[in-house]
């Protein structure tokens, strides 16, 4: 075997094992996904969006601070009067408003559709990782909500731990637990969504001391105004200021439709 020969060997078992070790170090690379969602959350509850919020958030501040905060996000829209049901829909898919399975409507079409292989859960499986979800139930996507490996669902909106979102949080805690008694390698993709805050707002004590509020139930009155919770926005107003002048346009709009005056 001549000097050439032996070179070209070299090279070529050198490369192979140069890709090997890089698809090891991509392996090892992988990074874990939490993906931590709230139902009915102001942005401007946080001192990320409003410094002047009393509101302590200090787990989101840090991660805020460590990482990249959206300024100008909006809503893209809904069909239905529940914006959540299509905004998880989106979520799930990556598809825009109008593009979606029909459960993003009213939750009456909720069989299989195409698009559910090709939802968050379903592609992290097909890409090694362990898959885990957790968060209220309905408003959601249930064709999306199957390819999870791991899910703990149940709407959780009381004033206890075991009775509200806490809940959902310790759902996660046990399996990263189980995964460590496992010695489970694998990265994960942990779908979190907690119940709260949502209506009925119901709170922990503490946190109900701490804020002044009360888990009130008459829906007929008001709680009593406590000094520790916080103020209405600067924008709040007890009327709309253009209600008035939205009836005589619509009413001038009518007549003009049937004739009655014209423009």
């Amino acid at each position: 075997m001549n000097i050439l020969k032996i070179t070209t060997i070299l090279c070529i078992a050198f490369f192979v094992s140069c890709k090997e070790a890089d698809k090891k170090q991509e392996e090892k690379k992988r990074p874990n996904f939490l993906f931590v969602l709230a139902d009915d959350q102001s942005p401007f509850d946080l001192k990320v969006y409003n410094p002047n919020s009393i509101l302590d958030t200090p787990n989101i501040d840090k991660l805020a601070s460590e990482g990249i905060v959206f300024a100008s996000a909006r809503h893209m829209g809904s069909m239905n009067g529940a914006v959540c049901t299509p905004s998880r829909h989106m979520i799930m898919t990556g598809r825009t408003v109008w593009n979606l399975p029909p459960s993003a409507e009213f939750q009456t079409q909720i069989g299989p559709h195409p698009l559910d292989e090709q939802t968050i859960g379903a592609l992290f499986n097909k890409a090694g990782y362990k898959t885990m979800r957790t968060c209220k139930k309905g408003n959601s996507y249930p064709g999306a909500n199957k390819q999870f490996t791991v899910v703990h669902d149940a709407t959780k909106r009381g004033g206890t731990e075991e009775s509200g979102s806490a809940w959902h949080a310790k759902q996660v805690l046990n399996y990263l637990g189980e995964r460590e008694v496992s010695q489970d390698k694998d990265p994960f993709f942990i779908y979190l969504g907690f119940s709260h805050p949502h209506d009925t707002r119901n709170g922990t004590p503490e946190l109900l001391e701490k804020y002044g509020a009360v888990n009130f139930k008459d829906k007929n009155g008001v709680p009593e105004l406590n000094d520790k919770q916080p103020q209405l926005p600067e924008n709040y107003l007890e009327a709309h200021p253009f209600f008035m002048v939205t009836q005589i346009c619509v009413m001038r709009n009518v007549l003009v439709a049937f004739g009655n005056i014209e423009m």
